[in-house]
């Protein structure tokens, strides 16, 4: 894929987010934004719409393909998401859909903040969809890192830590303004490089061009397999969007088992502080890269 096929403005979804065979979709975690959604937007919420109630998993294919087709969503539609956070759940979402085998799928460049900061139209009512029947499709495991990876991975694939800096220097265990994580150990998995999530975007949430994307993610082996991780999975799903979808990478994984399940981990290589040779960026450095 590339920015092309894979991102669309402002512009693009006013004029076409009422065509026929395409399904806006927000991606919240805590409910429906009290503020309103885009008009004709399905709302659903990563921890209870698309994570299991009852393990710490994601839904399985059967309960996806019915979640979907609860909501008028079928297998040929173009999705396009967005959410808040420069798009941190959107791309959560999209991944989600990837997993399961949803091919016709876009994300709005920039967000809900970008929609809004353009004076694009804002409801609380929910639409009205009906109701189809949707495939169960199996996973593509290829795009889901689990903790054995991870631990085989180790000094030998790209490992990316795209948490904040202080998290990745074992400083904190959650990002700034957050609360910290209690039971996990501080630090980042032995010999991850850390490329922050939020180098990827400009102030206004859209992403930057790709050249500077090319530039940040070039000190990875392009011959090696990636896999992203950060806390909870939202910003590394985001990260694993610009590696996979923007930039093309092949062979890219999103372990959003993520630091709450490798920080708990007894016996896993653990480091705080920078790697050895020094290969760590803020954003800031980042971006002026």
């Amino acid at each position: 894929m590339d920015r092309e096929s894979t991102l669309v403005s402002c512009d693009w979804l006013q004029a076409h987010r009422t065509d026929e065979g395409v399904v806006v979709v927000e991606i919240t975690d805590g409910g429906p934004n009290p503020a309103g959604r885009i008009p004709g937007a399905v709302s659903l919420d990563w921890s209870t719409d698309l994570q299991d109630r009852v393990r710490r998993d994601l839904i399985g294919p059967e309960a996806f393909a019915a979640l979907l087709g609860r909501h008028g969503i079928g297998p040929d539609d173009t999705v396009v998401f967005y959410s808040g956070n420069s798009n941190w759940w959107a791309a959560a979402g999209f991944w989600q859909f990837r997993l399961h085998g949803h091919r016709e799928l876009r994300l709005l460049d920039g967000g809900r903040a970008r929609w809004e900061a353009l004076g694009g139209d804002l409801t609380v009512e929910a639409p009205v969809r009906q109701p189809v029947d949707h495939p169960v499709r199996p996973r593509d495991e290829r795009l889901r890192a689990h903790r054995d990876t991870v631990l085989d991975g180790i000094g030998r694939i790209n490992l990316v830590d795209c948490r904040s800096l202080e998290e990745y220097l074992g400083e904190r265990t959650a990002p700034p303004g957050v609360p910290d994580d209690q039971g996990v150990r501080p630090g980042h998995a032995e010999s991850a490089q850390h490329i922050p999530w939020s180098a990827t975007v400009r102030p206004d949430g859209t992403f930057r061009d790709q050249a500077e994307l090319e530039d940040l993610y070039g000190q990875l082996d392009p011959d090696a397999p990636t896999v992203v991780y950060c806390r909870i999975g939202w910003r590394s799903a985001h990260s694993w969007f610009v590696l996979s979808e923007l930039l093309d990478r092949p062979a890219v994984a999103n372990y959003d088992g993520a630091w709450r399940e490798f920080g708990s981990l007894i016996g896993a290589p653990i480091v705080p502080g920078p790697l050895p040779w020094g290969v760590v960026r803020t954003a800031e450095e980042a971006a002026r890269a």
